[in-house]
């Protein structure tokens, strides 16, 4: 029985290698429409808080001027759209819809005709307009939270008395100000909505009757606010959000998810719902209005180009210039990020966006029913091959065994779950192709050292890159649902991948190349673990633990930057258009290519080292397709500016290399006379 397992082993390498590429092709599919799908949607949206607006302009003198001068100049600066909120009395009074009083302001200003320690909340309706919209809607909402609201008024001005304090009222969720609405409307904006779950339990009617007057209005998307969606809450009693999601398709009204956020509870089944009428928004926090207009620019830009954005939000806030004793906010220098040549605006349209509503992207239906299906399942076969093919490269004997266990594991998965099925060999392939990559690669290098060194060196970093676009392949593959181009799903494992390919290309230059047998290497790893440690092993362990931290903290969205570096990145970005990534031009690929050269002299052992240590460019490149709500042809602009950059600098490494050995050999000489 083992002979005969023996023999169909020795016969799967070729076998797993068909596979891989079978799956490869099956693959590029499924990249072809993602680029496609990336291209449907090209208009930037720019999006102002308009309750932020409201705040500002309440601590100036003519509240409502100021208010009219800063829309007009937004509007001419090229904001396309104000946010409004669900209202509320506080929201209406600053807008001058309403006055509200407490129960001892109105006893003072009735001379205490009215019970001073009540606790009740007086509202004044200023003006006919205020008093036919605003009065009704007033009264419904509160009607709605079981509290009664009785006729009042103050010398001829309407009001009502709501039996709640003042407090707990001017916190309640009413519908968003249709006048505020039709008065932006006729300024020219496109309006957004940005409605929360407060208002519970849902009402359909409500609900129905909310949207029916938006979509009337113009709006075409909702920003939620808070935790959750609107009809979360009430879901599992009651299906709230399958009805949500049914007045939003009957009105054509879409969603936004808002980037680098914590995700809201009910978005993914709302988005599935209503077919992905989704936009990625970047929004801007007030407190960071202030930075200088050119890096303002930057940030917008960049988002747009790099991360799919749509739609891009402002905030303003208001502050105090104690040395000047004024009031200021930023909604000035806003317009200076967005105007001139070097703008927001311009920099955006250069970059071959226009600017108008935002659309979400189209999923393409090419790849649907049958094809797909079969297409999925090659990828899926590839894929497993793949990781078979990694784990024979270190243990021979089990490439089969790993192929069968896997395929039998990935078929018990996928009735469990397909998301976590081509989640998890996603991530398998993407370590195994930049581990491939660094194997073949250290392979290599001390096989063939003829030509010359650039040559080679260009050749063995070109090869491997190869081997890891297969990995970048298979992820684009494997996980093409439209939800991971709005990051409503994501590449899962990103640490390991940062880990595992630089772990084991270091095992196997120190205890498998060049053995033949797992007997010979299991030899090498009880003479490492058998070596005396010394003074200088442990100072170095030392070193390699704070390098491995300090790895570690630039990974992910979290990772920090310095001042420096990050002015760096900005300079390459305004030069190159696209920034490569530092760590693969300026540290990976040169010590790849110095590695390469070193392999081929007698600095051998040093040179296998360094290429194992530039595995950690193989799995960057890898890294970046993982970046999945990145469009494919930047990251492919980045991985090619990284390669050419780092290996240039990886051949002057080399020639410093060989001017300080020729050096070094002529001062030896030179003593020993």
């Amino acid at each position: 029985m083992l002979a005969l397992y023996d023999r169909w082993n020795r016969g799967a390498k070729l076998a797993l290698w068909t596979l891989t590429i079978v799956g490869l092709l099956a693959s590029l599919p499924f990249a072809i429409v993602r680029h496609g799908v990336e291209r449907t949607a090209d208009r930037v949206e720019f999006v102002f808080d308009y309750r932020d607006l409201l705040e500002v302009s309440s601590y100036r003198s003519k509240p409502s001027e100021y208010m009219l001068e800063r829309l007009l100049e937004l509007k001419s600066a090229g904001i396309h759209s104000m946010a409004v909120y669900e209202s509320n009395l506080r929201e209406l009074e600053l807008s001058g819809r309403v006055q509200t009083l407490s129960s001892s302001e109105a006893a003072m200003l009735t001379d205490f005709r009215l019970p001073a320690n009540e606790k009740s909340t007086y509202v004044l309706f200023l003006g006919r307009a205020s008093e036919d919209i605003i009065q009704p809607l007033v009264i419904d909402a509160f009607a709605r939270l079981g509290v009664e609201a009785s006729p009042w008024d103050y010398q001829g001005i309407p009001g009502i008395e709501l039996a709640m304090p003042k407090d707990e009222a001017m916190l309640q969720a009413l519908d968003p100000d249709p006048i505020t609405m039709a008065e932006l409307q006729k300024l020219g904006f496109h309006l957004v909505v940005r409605l929360s779950d407060q208002r519970q339990p849902f009402d359909v009617e409500r609900m129905d009757a909310l949207l029916a007057d938006l979509s009337a209005h113009g709006v075409n998307r909702i920003i939620f606010e808070g935790d959750s969606v609107t009809g979360a809450a009430d879901d599992a009693a009651s299906k709230s959000l399958s009805a949500m999601a049914e007045l939003m398709n009957e009105y054509g009204i879409g969603l936004a998810t808002i980037e680098m956020s914590k995700p809201q509870v009910g978005f993914g089944k709302l988005a599935h719902l209503t077919d992905y009428n989704v936009v990625r928004l970047h929004s801007l926090p007030a407190n960071m209005s202030n930075m200088a207009p050119e890096d303002l620019a930057d940030r917008f830009a960049l988002a747009t180009q790099d991360r799919n954005i749509r739609m891009i939000f402002l905030n303003t806030a208001a502050s105090f210039d104690a040395s000047l004793g004024i009031r200021k906010d930023t909604v000035g220098n806003l317009v200076k990020s967005l105007e001139g040549e070097n703008g927001a605006l311009a920099r955006i349209q250069d970059n071959g966006f226009t600017l108008g509503v935002a659309e979400p992207f189209v999923a393409g239906g090419a790849l649907a029913g049958g094809l797909a299906l079969v297409l999925k399942a090659l990828v899926t076969l590839g894929a497993i091959a793949l990781i078979a093919i990694l784990i024979g490269a270190f243990f021979p004997s089990l490439a089969l065994a790993a192929f069968v266990v896997g395929a039998a594991g990935s078929a018990a998965l996928y009735v469990l779950s397909t998301t976590l099925l081509s989640q998890g060999l996603a991530l398998g392939a993407s370590i195994a192709a930049a581990t491939l990559a660094t194997l073949f690669a250290v392979r290599r290098a001390d096989a063939d050292a003829t030509g010359s060194p650039a040559l080679r060196s260009a050749k063995l970093l070109g090869g491997a890159t190869l081997i890891s676009f297969i990995g970048i392949v298979y992820i684009v593959g494997l996980l093409d649902h439209i939800t991971y181009l709005y990051v409503l799903r994501q590449f899962r494992g990103v640490s390991l991948l940062h880990l595992a390919p630089i772990a084991l290309a270091f095992a196997y230059v120190l205890f498998f190349h060049g053995e033949t047998s797992l007997r010979g290497a299991v030899r090498r790893v009880q003479s490492f673990l058998n070596t005396n440690i010394t003074v200088l092993w442990v100072a170095l362990a030392a070193v390699a633990g704070v390098a491995a931290l300090y790895y570690m903290s630039r990974t992910g969205n979290s990772g920090t930057t310095t001042g420096l570096e990050r002015a760096f990145r900005d300079t390459l970005q305004d030069t190159l258009g696209v920034r490569p990534r530092t760590k693969e031009f300026l540290l990976a690929h040169p010590l790849f290519v110095l590695g390469v050269y070193l392999a081929a002299t007698t600095r051998r052992k040093l040179g296998l080292l360094l290429i194992a240590a530039g595995s950690i460019g193989q799995l960057s490149i890898v890294d970046t397709f993982a970046h999945l709500h990145t469009p494919l042809v930047i990251s492919l602009i980045r991985v090619v500016y990284g390669l050419v950059i780092g290996l240039v600098i990886g051949l002057i490494l080399i020639a410093i290399w060989r001017l300080l050995e020729r050096g070094w050999n002529r001062w030896t000489t030179w003593l020993e006379r």
